[in-house]
């Protein structure tokens, strides 16, 4: 079972189905070639994403606290993520490699709407982040089979909207 293209996964494929519907307001910055979301980018130009710049970029550039959903489903390790952006012919330095997943949810906790779903693709249940408002709602656990890792899938709802103090 397993698959490079995530979505494509028949459970993981399910799951979206449940949460992701028509893809309308959600967004993808990893979306590789099978993204159900209606706002995707992928750093491969020949991707059929509509943007392909870098994810931190791409999340930066939108504007926050309107969107529905995000699928998350960066690199899985540090390798994999270095292997990747030099593929591309951009080179991760050692400080930004190590901070590139927390960084991504800074952003992204000020792109979703309260109640909103975000859903995190890896080799661990992290999901988005207590500590940035979100709420794990559930855990799918895809094995692959022998010499294979599975996929662990953690969908978030954002259960806080970012706070801000105007003291005068």
């Amino acid at each position: 079972m397993p698959n490079k293209w995530t979505f494509q996964i028949p459970p993981i494929a399910e799951l979206l189905s449940r949460y992701v519907g028509d893809g309308k307001g959600w967004i993808d910055p990893f979306a590789g070639m099978y993204s159900p979301a209606e706002i995707t980018n992928d750093l491969n130009p020949e991707s059929p994403a509509e943007y392909h710049i870098d994810a931190l970029e791409f999340l930066e550039s939108l504007n926050g606290n309107k969107y529905s959903g995000i699928l998350f489903d960066p690199p899985y390790s540090l390798q994999q993520m270095k292997e990747c952006y030099d593929s591309f012919g951009r080179k991760m330095t050692g400080r930004e490699a190590t901070e590139f997943y927390g960084d991504l949810r800074k952003v992204i906790k000020r792109l979703i709407v309260p109640g909103g779903i975000g859903i995190s693709f890896g080799w661990n249940s992290i999901g988005l982040g207590k500590t940035h408002g979100w709420q794990i709602i559930e855990i799918l656990l895809v094995c692959h089979g022998r010499a294979h890792n599975d996929t662990i899938v953690t969908v978030d709802r954002k259960v806080q909207s970012n706070l801000s103090l105007n003291i005068q």
